[in-house]
C-alpha cells in the first residue's frame, strides 16, 4: 500500500507493460539511505513527457537466500586479507540478488520535493503554531487522496488486504505497506487505514475516536498474528506526525526493523496515544507536537516566513499576529460582533447573541474546580458566531452554519485566531447538536446550553407577566449539571448554595438591559448594554491576550449591576466612584464560592489595580477604549449624522498603550476620516 498515488490519474499507465527497466534512462539520484541501502533517483521514460521516480531498495536476506548465496554460482572477489579476517564481493545468482523497486509515474513536481533530499530542521508546533501556520498550509496542499479512496473502496490492490472491519466510524482495512517486500517478517511493514473519513492527522484525535484506536490496536496486531506468527509484544503500532498524506492511519512494523519515521521525532506510539486521549479528551489539540521538515518543502518555507527560525522566541501568533499588515480587514469581523451585541438571539427573545454568550461565559466561569475554563469560556464566546453570515432560524442547517462561519473568519481574521475562533464555535455546534466527546467538558457546556435556555425563557415569560418557571426546576437543572452547592441540593436537600449562584446570575443579567450611560447621554438609538460591550472586548480579549484577557474583559463592569453605569458626566470624583465599583462586587459575589470569587473578583481587581508588568490588565484596559470608539463609529455610520459621536475620539487619542491596540485606532481614525471625507 502506497501513499504516493498520482493527482487526478493520468492515461499513461506504464505499469501495464513493464518487464524491463529498458524505457528508463537514468536523469539524477533524488536521495540516498545508505543505511538502509536505499536509493531514489529521478529517470524519464521513453514516449512519455512526464518523468518518473524510482525507489530501489536492498531486501533483507532470508534463509532461502543465503542458501542460495552459499554455492559455487557466487563469484567472490577477494578485497584483502590480514591473519583470520577476510573481506569479499560477493556475486551472487540473480533469483538471490533482488532489489525491490517502486515507481512513480506520471511524477509531478511536488512528488519530486518529496523526494530529494535536503537539509532537516526541527519544527516545535505548539497549537498556536498549528492552527496559525501547519493547518492553513496544509488545507492549500496536500496529495490527491483518490488512491487511498480506492483501497477502502474495494477499486484497487483488494487482493493484498490482510484484514478488514467494514464499520464506517470504527472500521479498518490492514494491508502491507510498499516498503515491505513480503519475503521476511522481520521487515514487516503493513498500514491499517481507517475507513472514517475526515480525520486528518493526531491533531484531530478526541476520546470519541478512543472506540476505532483501541479497534485497531487489538485486531490489526491479531490478524498479523495470526498470519505472520509476531507476537504482539513484537509488533510496534505508531502513527506520523506530520503523516504523508492527511487520511488517518497507523503503522504496524516488527520491532526487528527500524524504517524511515519510527524515530522519535516522528512516530507516536498506539498506546500512548490511546493513554493520552484516556488522561485527557484534548490532549493532542493542546499538546506541543515537535515534527521534522526539510528545506525544501514548502511548510518549512511558511514556517521561515513567519520568522520562526530567526526569531529567539517563537512566534505567539494571538499576541503578535494582529500587529503586521492592514487591520481593516479584521475591523470588518469586529464590526460583524459589533451586530451579534444587538441582533436577538431568537424570534421571540430580546436577549442579542451576544449577551447571551457573555452570561454563557459567566456561567462557565461559575463551574466547579479542576475544569478546562479556557475551552469551556472560549466555546461560549463563539457561541455568538451564529449570528454570523445569513440568516439564523430554526431551519439553519448546523453544517452549513459551521461551513459558513470558517469561510468568513478565514476571510477577516489572521490564520492563528481564525483557526482558534472556527475550533471553538465547531465545538460548540458539535455539543449543541448533542455530538458530545465524552469528556467532562463536553458534559458541563452541555448543561450550560440548556441552562441557558432556561434562562431565557424564564425572562420571557417574566417580560409577558407569565408565572414564572418554579424555582426548584432550576435548581434541579443546576444540580444535575452539578454547579457548586449541587451536593447540598442533592444529599442534604439544602437549596441555600445554589439558591445563591442562581441569584447571582439574575442580578448580572440586569447588565442584558442596562444601556451604556455614554450612548443614551448622546440620544443615540437603541444603544448597546454593558453585557454586549463586555462580550466583545471577550472575544477580542481572547484572540490577543489569551483567556487571562478573556475573563478580565468579561468582569471588568460587572458591579455596574448594582450601581450602574457611572461616566466622567455623572458627578462622581474617580475615588468615589472606585470604591463605589469595589464595594458593589464584594456585594454581588460575598455569598458564592471561594474558586468563584477568586475568579471573578480577583479578575475585577487585576483590571482596576493596573499592577506593573500586568499586560493582560492593560490589554483589557485598551479594549475598553477601543470597543468604545468602534462602537462609536457604528453609530455614526448607521445613524448617518456625521461626526456627531467625536468626543469618544476625543477622549480617547493619547490612551492607547499596547500593541496591537494603538495599531487598530490608527487604522480606524484612518478609516473614519476617509469615509467622512468621501461622504
Amino acid at each position: 500500500m502506497s501513499a504516493d498515488g498520482v493527482n487526478g490519474g493520468s492515461s499513461e499507465n506504464i505499469h501495464l507493460s513493464t518487464t524491463d527497466l529498458s524505457k528508463f534512462t537514468f536523469t539524477r539520484v533524488l536521495s540516498e539511505d545508505t543505511d538502509r541501502k536505499v536509493v531514489t533517483v529521478q529517470a524519464s521514460v521513453t514516449g512519455s513527457p512526464h518523468p518518473a521516480i524510482l525507489t530501489m531498495e536492498k531486501l533483507p536476506f532470508t534463509p532461502t537466500a543465503c542458501q542460495g548465496t552459499l554455492t559455487r554460482d557466487t563469484v567472490a572477489a577477494q578485497q584483502f586479507t590480514n591473519d583470520v579476517y577476510g573481506q569479499y564481493s560477493l556475486h551472487p545468482p540473480p533469483q538471490h540478488n533482488t532489489v525491490k523497486c517502486n515507481i512513480i509515474h506520471p511524477a509531478t513536481e511536488k512528488h519530486l520535493e518529496k523526494y530529494l533530499s535536503s537539509p532537516p530542521h526541527m519544527i516545535v508546533e505548539t497549537p498556536a503554531l498549528y492552527r496559525g501556520v501547519t493547518r492553513p498550509h496544509l488545507e492549500q496542499e496536500q496529495f490527491s487522496l483518490q488512491w487511498v479512496y480506492n483501497v477502502l473502496e474495494h477499486k484497487k490492490e483488494v487482493e493484498r488486504i490482510i484484514y478488514e472491519d467494514p464499520d464506517p466510524v470504527t472500521g479498518f482495512i490492514l494491508a502491507p505497506d510498499f516498503k515491505w517486500s513480503g519475503d521476511s517478517v522481520s521487515d514487516l511493514y503493513c498500514l491499517a487505514i481507517v475507513h472514517s473519513r475526515g480525520i486528518k492527522s493526531l491533531r484531530d484525535l478526541t476520546s470519541q475516536h478512543l472506540t476505532l484506536l483501541r479497534n485497531i490496536k487489538q485486531e490489526a496486531t491479531m490478524a498479523v498474528k495470526d498470519k505472520y506468527g509476531l507476537e504482539t509484544s513484537q509488533i510496534r503500532a505508531y502513527l506520523h506526525y506530520q503523516p504523508s498524506y492527511y487520511h488517518l492511519h497507523v503503522h504496524i512494523t516488527s520491532l526487528q526493523f527500524s524504517p524511515p519515521g519510527s524515530g522519535c521525532e516522528k512516530s507516536h506510539l498506539l498506546d500512548t496515544v490511546i493513554a493520552n486521549i484516556e488522561m485527557d479528551s484534548q490532549y493532542y489539540q493542546k499538546a506541543t507536537l515537535p515534527f521534522v521538515v526539510r528545506e525544501k518543502e514548502n511548510l518549512y518555507k511558511k514556517y521561515k516566513e513567519v520568522g520562526y527560525f530567526s526569531n529567539l522566541e517563537k512566534p505567539d501568533f494571538c499576541s503578535r499576529e494582529f500587529e503586521s499588515g492592514n487591520s481593516s480587514v479584521s475591523l470588518k469581523f469586529w464590526e460583524m460582533l459589533g451586530r451579534a451585541k444587538h441582533e436577538p438571539c431568537g424570534e421571540f427573545w430580546e436577549t442579542t447573541y451576544g449577551e447571551s454568550a457573555w452570561r454563557l461565559a459567566v456561567m462557565c466561569l461559575s463551574l466547579g474546580e479542576g475544569v478546562d475554563k479556557a475551552r469551556l469560556v472560549g466555546m461560549a464566546l463563539s457561541s455568538s458566531l451564529t449570528s454570523v453570515g445569513g440568516i439564523n432560524d430554526e431551519n439553519t442547517e448546523w453544517g452549513e452554519k459551521v461551513a459558513e462561519v470558517k469561510r468568513v473568519l478565514k476571510e477577516h481574521l489572521p490564520a492563528e485566531s481564525a483557526g482558534l475562533l472556527y475550533d471553538l464555535f465547531e465545538e460548540h455546534a458539535r455539543v449543541r447538536r448533542g455530538k458530545l466527546d465524552g469528556s467532562k467538558e463536553h458534559q458541563l457546556y452541555r448543561g450550560v446550553l440548556e441552562m441557558e435556555e432556561i434562562m431565557l425563557r424564564w425572562e420571557e415569560e417574566v417580560k409577558e407577566g407569565k408565572s414564572m418557571s418554579e424555582v426548584k426546576d432550576l435548581l434541579s437543572k443546576m444540580c444535575r449539571v452539578k454547579f457548586p452547592g449541587w451536593e447540598q441540593f442533592s444529599l442534604l436537600s439544602d437549596p441555600g448554595p445554589l439558591t445563591k449562584l442562581l441569584q447571582f446570575w439574575l442580578n448580572i443579567s440586569r447588565l442584558q438591559k442596562l444601556r451604556r450611560t455614554g450612548w443614551v447621554r448622546c440620544g443615540v438609538r437603541e444603544p448597546e448594554t454593558v453585557a454586549g460591550h463586555m462580550y466583545r472586548m471577550g472575544v477580542m480579549g481572547l484572540l490577543v491576550g489569551g483567556i487571562e484577557a478573556a475573563v478580565i474583559s468579561l468582569c471588568h463592569d460587572m458591579a455596574e449591576c448594582v450601581i450602574g453605569d457611572i461616566t466622567p458626566h455623572c458627578a462622581v470624583s474617580q475615588e468615589d466612584k472606585e470604591v463605589k465599583e469595589d464595594n458593589a462586587f464584594k456585594q454581588l459575589v460575598r455569598d458564592l464560592p471561594g474558586h468563584i470569587v477568586r475568579e471573578l473578583y480577583g479578575a475585577f481587581r487585576r483590571y482596576e489595580d493596573q499592577r506593573e508588568g500586568d499586560m493582560s490588565a492593560r490589554l483589557v484596559k485598551d479594549l475598553d477604549k477601543y470597543d468604545m470608539i468602534l462602537q462609536a463609529w457604528e453609530y455614526e455610520k448607521r445613524d448617518k449624522k456625521g461626526a456627531y459621536l467625536q468626543q469618544f475620539f476625543d477622549s480617547t487619542s493619547t490612551v492607547f498603550k499596547t500593541i496591537p491596540i494603538k495599531k487598530w485606532q490608527q487604522d480606524l481614525l484612518s478609516f473614519r476620516e476617509k469615509h467622512f471625507a468621501e461622504a
